[in-house]
């Protein structure tokens, strides 16, 4: 369970993080676009777990490379932003968030099993019909 401390620190780095993608890192990305979805403290505050949405990029995972290769430089720039507000700046470990992804698997499953239904639906109506 994360402690308060966690928590805040996790909240301060995401926010930090969001406005150094936003800013900072267009180069890195190639155009893709990025969303800061989460942020995991350790308990001993020395290492931050950034998840990651990418957006609007062929390859993803690529982009994933990018963000590992540039930790120093990225882990320099959020440094920069709360240098006032933590006692150390965290190792950074950048991670996919594929729940968007999951979501829209589910919906689209789900869609398919409505039309799926409305077709048995209609055939059943129509045994109806041809039994009367």
């Amino acid at each position: 369970m994360e402690s308060i401390k966690q928590r805040q620190v996790a909240k301060t780095i995401q926010i930090a993080m969001s406005e150094v993608v936003q800013k900072d890192l267009g180069g890195i990305l190639g155009g893709a676009m990025l969303t800061i979805s989460g942020v995991r403290v350790t308990p001993d505050l020395y290492t931050a777990r950034i998840y990651v949405s990418i957006y609007n990029h062929a390859k993803p995972d690529t982009v994933l490379d990018n963000l590992d290769k540039n930790n120093k430089m990225i882990r320099g720039l959020l440094g920069n932003k709360i240098k006032n507000k933590v006692r150390s700046i965290p190792q950074l470990e950048f991670f996919k968030d594929d729940t968007l992804e999951d979501v829209q698997n589910l919906e689209r499953i789900f869609s398919e099993i409505k039309k799926k239904d409305a077709e048995i639906e209609k055939m059943r109506g129509k045994n109806d019909e041809n039994e009367q």
